[in-house]
């Protein structure tokens, strides 16, 4: 039993690293290449981008893992007692090393200078203090998980919108702050790009690491409450992720 246990962790977690790969390869890849051809991959297609392969991951590994990909999902579903505690670090792990992966895919595909010009299309704030980035991004994680814990935990939801909605959300959200804080609500996303950028993105990492688990915790409890009394099945439906 505890062998089949820990396969099955085991493939959970891969389904995480994959999906937190794809969605890091994708997203901050069109960051990267908004940032050598802003005319042709704007900030709507970055957007775009970053909600289209969340939806795409959603539908495609949601039923394996939960489609996480995304530290403050798997924290915030933790908390409310939607994800065992003992799947919480191999998730974790997993997530990040996905998004290792896929910046150190960056540098190989497109080269030393394109990545390091674009910063691995790390967030960082924009034109606002520190403490208002981290306000963004704690509001934007708060949305998305709002979002998650509807479509993919309470029985109620129609079912197999789940990846339409949680992938329009993270667009949503990338519109409205992107070039504010970066829209990050994933510190998975944040953490590789910053590793590799270095300079004023590791400066601001804190923010990046903070504020998105602590909106999608907010964001669970809050749920749970006006939910009222339990719709939802014993673990999510087809969790998500998130973003930028």
């Amino acid at each position: 039993m505890k062998r089949a246990d820990a396969a099955g962790t085991l493939r959970r977690s891969a389904a995480e690293f994959i999906g937190t790969f794809a969605l890091v390869f994708i997203g901050a890849g069109a960051c990267i290449a908004h940032h050598g051809h802003p005319d042709d991959i704007t900030h709507v297609g970055v957007a775009l981008a970053f909600g289209g392969v969340v939806m795409c991951m959603v539908y495609g590994l949601g039923h394996v893992s939960g489609a996480h990909i995304n530290p403050a999902v798997t924290v915030a579903f933790a908390a409310v007692k939607g994800f065992p505690l003992r799947g919480v670090a191999p998730y974790i792990v997993a997530q990040c090393a996905g998004g290792f992966l896929a910046s150190a895919a960056h540098l190989a595909t497109f080269g030393g200078q394109a990545t390091r010009e674009a910063g691995f299309g790390a967030t960082v704030p924009v034109g606002t203090s520190p403490a208002a980035a981290f306000g963004l991004e704690f509001v934007l994680a708060f949305l998305l998980m709002l979002v998650i814990m509807g479509v993919a935990t309470d029985a109620r939801a129609p079912r197999g919108v789940a990846g339409l909605a949680i992938g329009a959300a993270v667009t949503v959200d990338c519109l409205a702050a992107g070039k504010c804080c970066g829209a990050s609500m994933n510190p998975a996303r944040s953490l590789a790009p910053a590793v590799f950028a270095g300079g004023p993105a590791l400066d601001h990492l804190w923010l990046y690491m903070c504020a998105p688990p602590l909106g999608a915790v907010a964001a669970a409890l809050l749920y749970r409450w006006v939910q009222g009394p339990r719709t939802a099945p014993a673990e999510p439906k087809a969790a998500s992720p998130a973003a930028r």
